[in-house]
């Protein structure tokens, strides 16, 4: 589970990134671009960035959001999750120094912490395509980059002498663990890796070395080792500003049980990492399981407070879809999974534990 600053990254020719250069270049323009119209009202401003890499918890998704703004999904509808947050309190201290700051916003709901690396590498696997949630269903993102990955726009945006990136916030690896505990959930999947005790012993050994999907490490080192990649490739390209990680909360604790000593454990270790410089000098590490989780009884009042868990709108949407017909408000009350994303209170204070760390 190694993740020291650029260890992943080093495993790769920096070459493998030349080819990317000149869309690196249309990127950065078009990054500019946004930041210079989003500040055309206060010329004397100079133009600085915050660039936030990350999954729908960046992008500032719920479902109840996107449902009722389907197909249209304009990103107007999520400009209110914890980047926005992180943005406001930022922009503040960037006027008082006399700059105007623009949060180039390059999440994308969905995405994985192998698809936020994409092709940059010479990845040709198809767990690396970029941004399914764009590039397959068509929906806009708060920031066009095209075909490319994340950290090829953020590339694109630390390169540009113009305008300056102030800081950088990295939230993923959210769908990697979703992705694993519905392997887990399939007979299948669990008879033809030997699984005899379940769920629970699935997911206690995907998560460690004795994972299948990814063998010798599991999907908690996965996540902490691309995370060490996307780092060290940005600190590669001249980036020396703050970085804040966002953790993980666990908003279906009360469905897997077992399930919150895993999330705690998998912080605690990443902030570990953190803490012992593994990343390298600048970067830190907001960790919003207490908030969510408080290992108490009010745990479960938390998870209805500050995610969308107990949202009746989604149960509804959520029941319908599972016996395929309406049903009533009332019929959906008991049905148990709602959205997993936070509330806007949740976003809120998200946003301030992770301007904290920065």
């Amino acid at each position: 589970m190694s993740a020291t600053n650029g260890s992943a990254f080093s495993l790769r020719s920096r070459s493998s990134l030349i080819g990317c250069c000149m869309a690196l270049v249309l990127i950065a323009s078009a990054l500019f671009a946004s930041v210079a119209s989003a500040n055309t009202k206060t010329p004397p401003l100079k133009p600085t960035a915050y660039v936030a890499i990350g999954d729908s918890i960046s992008f500032g998704y719920t479902e109840e959001k996107f449902d009722l703004n389907y197909p249209a999904e304009s990103p107007s509808a999520f400009e209110h999750g914890f980047t926005n947050v992180v943005a406001a309190k930022l922009a503040k201290a960037e006027k008082a120094a006399g700059n105007g700051l623009n949060l180039v916003n390059l999440g994308c709901p969905g995405e994985t912490s192998d698809g936020v690396i994409g092709h940059a590498l010479g990845n040709t696997e198809e767990e690396y395509d970029p941004c399914a949630y764009h590039n397959l269903d068509g929906f806009p993102l708060h920031v066009e980059f095209g075909g490319a990955s994340e950290l090829e726009a953020a590339i694109g945006a630390v390169s540009n002498p113009v305008v300056p990136v102030k800081a950088v916030t990295i939230n993923i690896g959210s769908n990697d663990e979703l992705a694993s505990v519905h392997e887990c959930e399939n007979p299948t999947y669990l008879a033809e890796n030997g699984y005899t005790g379940g769920l629970d012993e699935c997911l206690v050994n995907e998560v460690g070395p004795g994972s299948h999907r990814y063998p010798g490490y599991g999907v908690f080192g996965h996540i902490i080792t691309n995370v060490g990649t996307v780092i060290g490739v940005l600190r590669a390209y001249g980036y020396t500003g703050p970085i804040a990680i966002l953790g993980f909360y666990n908003p279906q604790a009360e469905l897997l049980p077992g399930s919150d000593a895993l999330q705690k454990g998998f912080n605690e270790t990443f902030e570990g990492y953190v803490a012992a410089s593994a990343f390298g000098p600048g970067v830190t590490f907001a960790n919003p399981f207490p908030l969510v989780n408080p290992q108490n009884k009010n745990e479960a009042s938390h998870i209805c407070k500050y995610t969308e868990e107990c949202n009746a709108f989604d149960k509804k949407v959520g029941l319908e879809e599972l016996v395929g017909h309406p049903v009533t408000a009332t019929e959906a009350e008991g049905y148990p999974v709602g959205d997993i994303h936070p509330t806007p209170l949740g976003y809120e204070k998200i946003g301030k534990l992770v301007y904290a760390a920065l």
